[in-house]
């Protein structure tokens, strides 16, 4: 049994433009991304690995609008991953899904546009975390 848990960025995300450069930002910071895909994925990943940053997009076909709330409450439920920060992002012309997301508890909700902009900052600060915790 492991004494030190392994450290992700859990990813929420079915674009595969968006994950193509959520992975390489990923790859160039020398962090591992958990791409999650389904509940039991989740699930799963809070078991195993303690998350440094959730990132969910809001349109995601299984995951997205109320689920995306879902899967937050259960992150900041959970003993190990209740500090993680979250960033959930969906269509600005979406705003209810936006402001659902707020409500939900994740700590930033931006448009889709914004994200791209600020998605390797996001992840390079995780990156930080990992290397001041390890």
């Amino acid at each position: 049994m492991m004494t030190e848990e392994a450290e992700r960025v859990f990813v929420v995300c079915s674009d595969l433009m968006f994950s193509g450069g959520i992975r390489e930002v990923g790859i160039s910071q020398g962090i591992v991304l958990e791409f999650i895909d389904s509940e039991e994925k989740f699930d799963e990943a809070l078991e195993s690995f303690r998350a440094v940053l959730f990132m969910s997009d809001l349109h995601h076909h299984k995951l997205g609008g109320e689920a995306a709330g879902e899967l937050v409450k259960k992150l900041k439920t959970s003993k190990k991953n209740k500090d993680v920060y979250t960033i959930a992002w969906g269509k600005h012309t979406e705003p209810e899904l936006l402001k659902s997301a707020i409500q939900a508890g994740f700590d930033k909700v931006v448009p889709r546009s914004l994200f791209v902009k600020e998605m390797p900052e996001f992840i390079q600060q995780a990156a930080s975390r990992i290397q001041m915790s390890g």
